[in-house]
């Protein structure tokens, strides 16, 4: 989908000059491109040509701000005042009601950037899974190969993006989120912190862990929405590229991976490496107890009543995550403390810690097993552990199939991501 505006500037300038009419019909045909199937899989609650204009028209007043003009998505996590909120799922309105409150973050783009919401993405049911499957509206396909998938369970998201529809949509990362799908569709993420934003703000998967973000279609494009709502962001000094924590990826995923990370002033240090290695092992067995105990609390009123509306695989997941013990709970902390303490020590010789976000190219359904899932837990939940902001960046093999690389950070005080992403662009 190469017609029309792309990049922020694209459309910044495309509304700019042809106007909210013209701009509203320049996203609908990008829609049109898309096959049904795609849509579906993709895409929900999208307005009917009369409000979607109306949306761009109202949004016109705000055109010189930072992203004035600029259509985007939004993640069907995040509330819209009397719009219902499906989760991915196909009851939640029924337990949930209407809105009652727009989410910080698309009010934030909205409001202070004059950025215009176009829809919300599809996604794993309630956001948990890493792979973008969903038996209700259609596994959604990679944006350039439908043999597989576009990763989860921002699936939507970076299929979206990646196709061109829009050049940014909002997101979240609970334990790889943004960070799986953005390696394996060629985009651009950034995650914030888990306590950025208020409590219920949106409908969570595991609340002490949920992190939002947003997914752009490149390295200037991220920058320039996240210096939209972020303003200035600190230097970034050297990094540390930490290597594959042992899980034995192959040379042609490791070594874009590590070329991408040397490219954004990281360096290789063997005596961190290893620390951080030996800490993080256990951690992939560790998140899923942890984050399927918060996980299972937010469904407990509904779980078994509406079990069979739920995606098999996620009621699984949530049945395991209530029946965990507190001595399966007090084993999981440990190896989360173990996580944390190991990148605070770290990030006193680090700016940044680079590793790998997907153990390789994106995969077909029928490799998306257990084996498949522990692998990104193993290299993602480090992060989400310990709660670390961080950069989403793909990495082109020699074939053209991207991976993914993660880039994390200490804390929103010292999240260099606008330094890193010049180094990038």
């Amino acid at each position: 989908m190469n017609d029309g505006p792309r990049s922020i500037e694209d459309w910044r300038e495309f509304t700019l000059t042809r106007g909210p009419r013209m701009a509203a019909e320049a996203f609908l045909l990008k829609l049109g491109a898309l096959a049904p199937a795609e849509q579906r899989a993709a895409l929900c609650g999208l307005p009917d040509a009369v409000s979607l204009t109306r949306r761009f028209e109202n949004a016109w007043p705000r055109r010189d701000a930072a992203l004035g003009g600029v259509p985007f998505l939004t993640k069907d996590l995040y509330f819209r005042t009397g719009h219902p909120t499906f989760a991915g799922s196909t009851f939640l309105p029924e337990v949930l009601g209407p809105a009652r409150r727009t989410s910080t973050l698309p009010a934030a783009f909205e409001q202070d950037a004059g950025a215009i919401e176009c829809g919300r993405t599809q996604l794993n049911e309630f956001a948990f899974g890493l792979t973008g499957e969903n038996p209700h509206y259609g596994d959604c396909p990679h944006p350039i190969d439908g043999a597989i998938l576009a990763g989860g369970s921002s699936s939507g998201a970076a299929f979206a993006v990646a196709r061109g529809l829009v050049p940014f949509a909002l997101a979240t990362d609970t334990a790889g989120s943004i960070r799986v799908p953005c390696g394996y569709c060629g985009v651009w993420g950034l995650r914030l912190s888990p306590d950025i934003l208020p409590v219920g703000d949106l409908f969570p998967l595991s609340p002490g862990y949920d992190t939002p973000g947003w997914i752009a279609g490149s390295a200037q494009d991220l920058a320039q929405v996240s210096a939209a709502v972020l303003g200035e962001a600190p230097p970034a000094g050297a990094g540390l590229w930490a290597g594959d924590l042992g899980l034995g990826l192959v040379p042609a995923d490791l070594a874009p991976m590590r070329e991408l990370a040397l490219r954004a002033g990281a360096q290789e240090n063997l005596a961190s490496t290893e620390l951080l290695r030996l800490a993080c092992q256990g951690a992939a067995a560790a998140y899923p107890v942890l984050g399927g105990y918060a996980a299972a609390r937010v469904h407990a009123a509904w779980l078994d009543q509406r079990r069979a509306d739920y995606d098999p695989a996620v009621w699984a997941r949530l049945d395991a995550g209530r029946r965990r013990t507190p001595a399966e709970l007090k084993a999981a902390e440990s190896v989360r403390q173990r996580v944390s303490e190991a990148f605070r020590v770290l990030f006193t010789r680090h700016h940044f810690i680079a590793l790998p976000a997907t153990a390789g190219p994106a995969v077909g359904k029928a490799a998306c097993d257990e084996v498949h899932r522990a692998r990104l837990l193993a290299l993602n939940a480090p992060g989400s552990l310990a709660g670390l902001p961080a950069i989403a960046a793909p990495a082109k093999r020699p074939d053209g199939r991207t991976v993914g690389v993660q880039f994390l950070f200490a804390d929103m005080a010292n999240f260099g991501w606008s330094a890193v992403l010049k180094r990038l662009a």
